[in-house]
């Protein structure tokens, strides 16, 4: 067996590492588009974005494509931090396959100066799917660090379910405007925005991982915009503008892939913890679901993870009507 990195540029060599992403997307979740070769294409080749990704792909003997991971490297803050996605057909598993490719991607990772490995496992709820990575990660020195669960909102919604979530006094708090819109964040709001991915670093919950605080520029904000569209994905965002102050203080994401609008994509949703208590996480995401339906009205899911610790998050995706779908944990291991 031989793992190697490859060149994402190189069309053959990146076929055969999506190929197993999406065979092994396919086994998962089957009545589902999973990733789209567009977006794992633009984030392999992305050299400006926050994130950087390195492709590793297994060969056996024969020169049979076996297994690939993404080494996700952040070049700007959380420079001790690499995270990692390891996938391996069916037919190659419990044959070193997945050991094989960690080992290579942690020797990557600590010659780059990384000193912890971290990726999130999924493993559905549906009966019978098995539990792919508890045991495989703590024989490689992996540790849990916070479980999370996968929830998924089926659209559209009825027009009574929609109109009852719509009618909820915490859809319309006092002192707040609902603000939507697609893909750009407004220039007038652009402080509002990297306040908000500050505190998106730091207030949402991290269990035993250690993050560093991100800084947010408008250079920033407009990169990842430039990224989503190479990945052709829509973005639709609503956020909550304080009257008294005129300023944007909470703000909810749903990402849309373009060659799969079917099934959109829970992106970040936070209130500033001066403003909270006052209903804004229900009420930018119930504005939101609205906004996705019409603006993509071919949207037939949207999903979302949750830390299972962020009960109050939660506790609204499930008052709108997501389920829980996956169960997951994000390991950790520092070298």
């Amino acid at each position: 067996m031989k793992v190697v990195q490859i060149d994402p540029g190189d069309e053959a060599l990146f076929e055969a590492w999506f190929a197993v992403l999406r065979e092994t997307d396919l086994e998962r979740w089957p009545d589902r588009p999973g990733w789209q070769r567009a977006e794992r294409l633009a984030q392999a080749l992305d050299t400006e974005g926050p994130e950087e990704h390195r492709c590793l792909l297994a060969r056996d003997d024969s020169g049979q494509v076996i297994g690939m991971a993404d080494l996700e490297m952040f070049r700007r803050e959380n420079q001790h931090l690499a995270r990692l996605e390891v996938r391996v057909r069916p037919a190659a598993r419990r044959l070193g396959v997945g050991r094989a490719l960690v080992k290579t991607a942690q020797e990557i990772a600590r010659s780059l100066g990384r000193s912890e490995l971290g990726g999130m496992d999924e493993t559905p709820v549906r009966p019978g799917f098995p539990d792919l990575v508890t045991g495989f990660a703590g024989a490689l020195g992996f540790a849990p660090a916070m479980p999370m669960a996968r929830r998924e909102l089926r659209l559209p919604l009825a027009a009574g379910p929609m109109e009852a979530l719509q009618a909820n006094p915490k859809a319309a708090p006092a002192g707040y405007t609902m603000v939507s819109f697609a893909d750009r964040w407004p220039d007038a709001y652009i402080a509002d925005r990297c306040l908000l991915g500050r505190r998106m670093s730091t207030d949402v919950p991290q269990e035993g991982q250690d993050l560093d605080e991100e800084v947010w520029d408008e250079s920033r904000v407009r990169q990842i915009e430039a990224s989503l569209a190479e990945q052709n994905r829509a973005k639709v965002t609503t956020a909550a503008r304080h009257d008294a102050s005129g300023r944007l203080v909470a703000f909810t994401d749903i990402v849309i892939p373009l060659g799969a609008p079917e099934a959109a994509w829970q992106h970040d949703t936070l209130v500033i913890r001066e403003h909270r208590g006052h209903g804004l996480g229900y009420a930018v995401k119930v504005a939101n679901l609205a906004a996705v339906a019409r603006a993509n009205p071919a949207v037939r899911s949207v999903c979302t993870w949750n830390a299972t610790v962020n009960d109050h998050m939660i506790d609204i995706n499930e008052e709108m009507g997501f389920e829980v779908i996956s169960h997951s944990i994000y390991w950790l291991k520092r070298f």
